[in-house]
């Protein structure tokens, strides 16, 4: 799947966040997802006005859904979990602090979804972990290769290889290198689903220095 990540990008705005939808349904991506903080995230000062209704999230599922396109949430609050389950939604990521969070991670085993986990502050004894720990429903998971860096120098798009003979799953790719063509190199390395974060016109997004513009991204889905 190539999946376009809004994460917070839409800067708490509902109809900012809806031109994301739109734009994602027209450049024809395979799936959506939005970042989803449990509560001390949002008692953040520079956070503190970043979270979307229950209503949006409904809304925007069905919308998704009448589109064919996969709708999906990076999410930390445990709590939300059963919200989001009730929408249908169609897959979770777990993001790489979470890494080690088993309470949330055995709540997502249990929805029998499909689970991404990004690896991008992960090191190889910690992921070794974690699939221990998964490895009776590791068929519902896919880690993600990432850096959590915009430096294209420790890209290191090698460890997909790497990872997908050591642990036998699906590896995903997870951009963050602020130069697009990273993107078009990974597929060399055979990625099981791209990830990678999109944004609109305003300006100071979370993930702005790696984030495709909206305005660009049928181009880098058709290409």
């Amino acid at each position: 799947m190539i999946i376009c990540e809004v994460g917070l990008n839409h800067l708490g705005d509902e109809k900012y966040a809806e031109e994301y939808v739109d734009t994602a349904i027209q450049s024809k991506v395979d799936a959506l997802t939005f970042y989803i903080g449990d509560n001390s995230f949002y008692q953040q000062p520079k956070f503190s006005n970043f979270k979307l209704s229950d209503e949006f999230y409904l809304k925007t599922t069905k919308k998704l859904k009448e589109n064919k396109i996969k709708f999906g949430v990076m999410i930390s609050d445990i709590s939300k979990i059963d919200f989001f389950e009730k929408i249908k939604t169609d897959f979770y990521k777990v993001f790489s602090n979470d890494i080690n969070n088993h309470e949330l991670i055995l709540k997502l085993i249990a929805t029998n979804k499909k689970i991404f986990v990004s690896t991008g502050m992960s090191d190889l004894e910690e992921i070794k972990k974690l699939v221990n720990f998964i490895q009776n429903s590791k068929e519902q998971f896919t880690l993600i290769h990432t850096q959590l860096s915009n430096n294209l120098d420790i890209v290191n798009l090698k460890a997909i290889s790497m990872l997908q003979k050591k642990f036998a799953m699906p590896i995903a790719f997870g951009n963050h290198a602020s130069n697009t063509n990273v993107l078009y190199v990974s597929l060399g390395y055979e990625p099981s689903d791209l990830l990678f974060y999109i944004k609109g016109n305003k300006k100071d997004h979370p993930d702005d220095p790696h984030a495709i513009k909206l305005v660009n991204l049928s181009e880098v889905i058709k290409n």
